[in-house]
């Protein structure tokens, strides 16, 4: 059965998640970990994950290793790594998922601390209405302002000039939610889900290609 996410938040064992934006080359989706709760060790074999942090510390593990994440750090997932995201703050930890292709079902657990290893993605009855929180759906054009200070935008960028004046360029977040950025000789450099700072992309020598990004403006 096909699900539409726009109105609904799923609860989980450790938090909830609810979907931000979606189109059909990408998803974004808003996780809230409770203290000391973590998502599944999981893998997504035919999709390509980020993670931002935008409220708290967490801790991220593979298989192998294990690292800390503070507010605006990120991560890039391939398709195929297992992982894991544990809330290390008090207050819980609010996290950006942004998912390529849209596959929410592209799921493997293959450990969980409350027993969905080997299960798929949870049911309807894991599943609620909820309009409160604010997403882009019919409001590409608007900037939210989420409860943590956060000022999240969807913008187009065809050329330089469109990230010129963006504020505190070396701690504002880029997130590619669309197109590709080229070199000059067409060598592939960035694509959907990528991570960048505005100072970053602002000091590429580059070609932006239907260029579209999520800009996360953090507390200062």
């Amino acid at each position: 059965m096909s699900i539409d996410f726009k109105k609904i938040v799923v609860d989980k064992p450790w938090g909830h998640e609810y979907l931000m934006h979606s189109t059909p080359e990408v998803e974004l989706w808003n996780l809230f970990i409770r203290h000391q709760r973590s998502t599944s060790m999981h893998c997504h074999p035919n999709k390509k994950t980020s993670l931002v942090v935008i409220k708290g510390r967490t801790i991220f593990s593979t298989l192998n290793e294990s690292w800390e994440l503070q507010p605006y750090d990120s991560v890039i997932i391939d398709n195929g790594v297992f992982h894991s995201t544990e809330s290390i703050s008090k207050d819980g930890a609010r996290v950006l998922e942004f998912e390529t292709p849209p596959m929410k079902h592209d799921l493997v657990r293959l450990q969980d601390k409350y027993g969905r290893a080997n299960t798929n993605y949870e049911n309807e009855k894991r599943m609620r209405p909820n309009a409160e929180y604010a997403r882009f759906f019919g409001k590409e054009n608007d900037i939210i302002h989420d409860a943590h200070n956060n000022k999240m935008y969807i913008k187009k960028i065809s050329e330089k000039k469109d990230i010129l004046n963006l504020p505190n360029p070396d701690t504002t977040l880029a997130v590619l939610l669309g197109g590709s950025i080229k070199s000059e000789i067409g060598e592939h450099l960035y694509s959907t889900t990528n991570v960048l700072t505005v100072e970053e992309l602002q000091d590429l020598e580059c070609i932006f290609h239907n260029l579209s990004a999520l800009i996360i403006e953090g507390r200062q």
